[in-house]
């Protein structure tokens, strides 16, 4: 998997592999941005939290952003005001003007070098019709006293507008550095930090839950926290249905020309944002968007080509210095989940559903989560709770159910070559003795076949041309070519041929 520009360039503190069977009062299952901030309110108690990351912190989608730390997201006010009242989308302004002052709050605290600054936020338009959907956005903000202003220009941004609203003192930062630092701030704290730790799933305990990791040792604890992006552990909230993954691109290049500092982002497809970086003296441009569904894509490669034309066609560049890309599960009505994973398992708690707005929303995630926890209620429970019924009868929900169930028949009809001639760095489908598996040679030709079968839930993988991946179409699980788990909410790895039959499990209660 292609690493970010800022975590190629901040590797961090290591911390250790959990080596031994351990009991704790917390455990945080993700050392990305809400497992960090989530660690950090919870420290205030004299209790043992313990954090496991599969990988290194920071290292998932929290360190693959765009480092935007908004509550400008989209045209969202209006929706959420038809579908659940002014009251609640005033609400979810609030939570994340929270959110977006935990963050600062920490960084001037703790003296974290991470590039902050307060820059404004703008949300543009090229587009005649996308351009009544600004100006139908800032009547109702008018209503609900949020201080968009109406802009017909964006002054030094190169890019001629139909229209934009504006947010000012809204942020951005290197979120690769936030979270190295915020790390040494909860370790400080007596927070223990587990690296390279996956876990395989989790059981119910008759003095709490044991939640096992792949090195086959186990951890006990009172209440568990489930902050690793996407929902391995369900409990029957069917989570995988409630919300969908999508792929976005990224780019960062010298910026020889300066623009507005500030960040921003299209309304009409395919969506494209952009925001400045300086560090050490030099400004640099962060352009990407072009989003589509995990497992949507014919050439993931080629969606680079059109963000580097976007990128060079509209400001004066260097040559680009680092590409990536990232997932975000986006909940069918737009609001993330977060607290209870369901009414009957109160001490297990879920943050997820960020809808590509994961920085602001993971430390208000933080916020309701520690709120739940020491004092039984939240003012935002409501408004994210993962089981409101809204989240899930809505049209958008039956729709992207319907896809899920298309792709799943789908992919269980034998197509495929018979051939293996396979060129290095190519993958495809192929079929071995009438079963499909999926073919990878890497640079130095050594050829993986794996059983293409998604170990969640049944669905047949798609290759990624970028990443070298094998991604699957119904619940975003991601897996390398050789067979390792890259993106939840699979628990298993994929078996290489020979190894028997994929073993599928989704977790689910």
């Amino acid at each position: 998997m292609e690493n970010s520009f800022w975590i190629i360039n901040n590797q961090g503190e290591s911390y250790p592999t959990l080596d031994k069977d351990i009991e704790t009062e917390y455990l945080i299952v993700g050392a990305g941005l809400t497992g960090l901030h989530t660690a950090y309110m919870l420290s205030k108690q004299n209790k043992k939290i313990i954090v496991v990351e599969s990988d290194k912190v920071g290292y998932g989608s929290s360190g693959r952003n765009t480092g935007k730390i908004t509550s400008s997201h989209g045209l969202i006010y209006e929706s959420i005001s038809k579908k659940y009242g002014e009251e609640k989308a005033r609400l979810y302004y609030e939570a994340n003007e929270e959110g977006l002052r935990l963050i600062k709050d920490i960084v001037k605290k703790y003296n974290i070098d991470c590039n902050f600054e307060e820059v404004p936020n703008y949300i543009f338009t090229q587009d005649e019709d996308s351009l009544k959907q600004i100006k139908s956005e800032y009547k109702t903000c008018e209503k609900l006293q949020i201080p968009y202003e109406y802009l017909n220009k964006i002054e030094d941004f190169p890019i001629e507008i139909k229209g934009a609203l504006k947010l000012d003192n809204q942020a951005q930062f290197n979120s690769k550095k936030y979270m190295d630092g915020l790390a040494k701030v909860v370790s400080s704290k007596g927070v223990y930090i587990y690296e390279n730790t996956p876990v395989v799933g989790l059981e119910k305990d008759k003095d709490g839950y044991i939640v096992k990791t792949r090195n086959n040792k186990t951890i006990k604890a009172k209440i568990v926290v489930i902050a690793s992006s996407n929902i391995w552990h369900d409990e029957l909230g069917l989570y995988f249905t409630k919300e969908h993954a999508y792929r976005s691109y990224l780019t960062i290049s010298k910026l020889n020309k300066p623009i507005a500092k500030g960040m921003f982002i299209n309304v009409e497809k395919p969506s494209k944002t952009v925001r400045t970086y300086t560090d050490k003296g030099q400004n640099y441009l962060v352009c990407g968007g072009f989003d589509h569904k995990t497992g949507k894509c014919d050439n993931e490669s080629k969606i680079f080509d059109d963000i580097v034309d976007f990128a060079k066609n509209n400001f004066k560049i260097g040559i680009i210095e680092q590409r990536w890309s990232t997932q975000d599960y986006i909940a069918t009505d737009n609001i993330p989940y977060i607290g209870h994973i369901s009414k009957d398992e109160p001490d297990i708690y879920i943050a997820t559903g960020f809808c590509k707005w994961g920085i602001s929303t993971s430390a208000i995630a933080s916020i309701v989560i520690s709120d739940l926890i020491l004092n039984q209620k939240s003012k935002y429970q409501g408004l994210f709770d993962p089981s409101r019924i809204g989240s899930y009868l809505n049209l958008n929900y039956l729709k992207e159910n319907t896809i899920m169930a298309y792709d799943y028949i789908k992919g269980k009809i034998k197509k495929g070559s018979m051939e293996l001639d396979i060129a290095k760095g190519e993958g495809k489908v192929v079929v071995i003795d009438g079963d499909k598996y999926g073919a990878y040679r890497d640079k130095n030709g050594k050829l993986f076949v794996v059983d293409i079968t998604c170990t969640h839930l049944g669905c047949e993988l798609k290759f990624n041309s970028f990443e070298k991946s094998w991604d699957c179409p119904c619940h975003g699980s991601r897996f390398s070519y050789d067979g390792s788990i890259l993106n939840g909410p699979a628990l298993k790895p994929l078996k290489l041929l020979g190894m028997g039959d994929n073993d599928i499990d989704p977790d689910l209660v």
